[in-house]
């Protein structure tokens, strides 16, 4: 199964952050909950909380999302 993501991220500052948007693959939410846990620039205190958004998508919206993050600069 294909999944999207939305979580807040950052450290540019106290109490601010931005959100991003990952696609990852996993068997299950609560997989990739523990994924997202691990990934790079995911505000680590209270992660649960800065998951926003986790979203059962088609393998088609999976394949288009990794593209176009090819090319794209993304902090």
């Amino acid at each position: 199964m294909f999944y999207k993501l939305i979580t807040e991220c950052g450290h540019i500052g106290a109490g601010n952050s931005f959100e991003r948007t990952w696609f990852i693959k996993g068997d299950s939410p609560m997989t990739v909950l523990q994924k997202a846990r691990r990934l790079p620039r995911v505000k680590r205190k209270e992660t649960s909380l800065a998951i926003k958004l986790i979203k059962e998508i088609s393998r088609e919206e999976y394949i288009s999302g990794m593209n176009s993050y090819r090319g794209a600069q993304v902090y």
